[in-house]
């Protein structure tokens, strides 16, 4: 064997090892292909051409052109989404975890480390969300809270401890969704345009796209663009030159 070959072959760890079906399929059970056919095609690319691949138990290779004499063809079985291969089975073995094309498509190796991984990562996530709401002043956090929980009721009548109880047990289960609104400058923005039309500073006509000035002028502030939401068109405004000054008038009444 060359040095280069040496160098391309796969490390391989003797260990028995599981398979299951992706996005928790569970059939009682599911046969994967296991060999090539012409209008099926099962190969794997070495780096030069595109081999046909086999499993057969009597041989000492997956792929096809290496496989000589009468060959054992048995069926690849995962009962119930799961699939236990012993590491005596070292052919089969290496036929799902290195050269099989379903692999991370309609199966995954199960790895007890590489899960631990992902749970400490959404544990950590999970965590930084939760400080997040500790932390975050109630004006900010009821921002996000009007977004979070507007299934859950008006958030204008929900007491500081109520939202941020709501808010907490919400960023354990959607962690991600509220660190990226802590650090979305427009939710706190569109705050601000809801809290002052529910405190009568400014109003909206019945069009739902003209903000008015609620005093004795009327004056317009902005006509929202047709099919945006009106506080999204308030929060963009408040950021331009006109916007600032509107919102220093607001937020002065507040």
């Amino acid at each position: 064997m060359t040095k280069d070959a040496m160098v391309s072959q796969p490390k391989w760890e003797i260990k028995d090892r599981v398979y299951v079906l992706t996005e928790g399929k569970t059939p009682v059970n599911y046969i994967l292909r296991s060999r090539h056919h012409l209008n099926k095609p099962l190969q794997y690319f070495d780096g030069n051409i595109s081999r046909s691949l086999r499993y057969a138990s009597n041989q000492t290779s997956v792929f096809e052109d290496e496989q000589h004499g009468d060959v054992t063809l048995p069926a690849i079985i995962f009962r119930d989404g799961k699939l236990v291969v012993p590491k005596e089975q070292v052919i089969l073995q290496k036929f799902l975890s290195l050269y099989h094309p379903d692999k991370d498509g309609e199966y995954i190796e199960f790895d007890p480390s590489r899960e631990a991984e992902k749970d400490i990562d959404t544990l950590k996530e999970t965590l930084e969300a939760q400080n997040l709401v500790l932390e975050m002043d109630i004006e900010d956090l009821e921002a996000i809270a009007r977004i979070c929980l507007r299934d859950q009721g008006n958030v204008s009548e929900m007491t500081s401890k109520e939202i941020k109880r709501d808010m907490l047990l919400y960023a354990s289960r959607n962690p991600r969704e509220v660190v990226e609104l802590s650090e979305d400058e427009n939710v706190k923005l569109r705050n601000v345009a809801v809290r002052a039309v529910e405190m009568g500073i400014i109003f909206i006509k019945d069009d739902n796209r003209t903000v008015c000035w609620n005093n004795n002028t009327k004056d317009k502030i902005i006509t929202a663009p047709y099919g945006e939401n009106v506080y999204s068109a308030l929060a963009s405004f408040f950021k331009t030159d006109d916007g600032l000054d509107v919102l220093q008038g607001i937020t002065n009444k507040l």
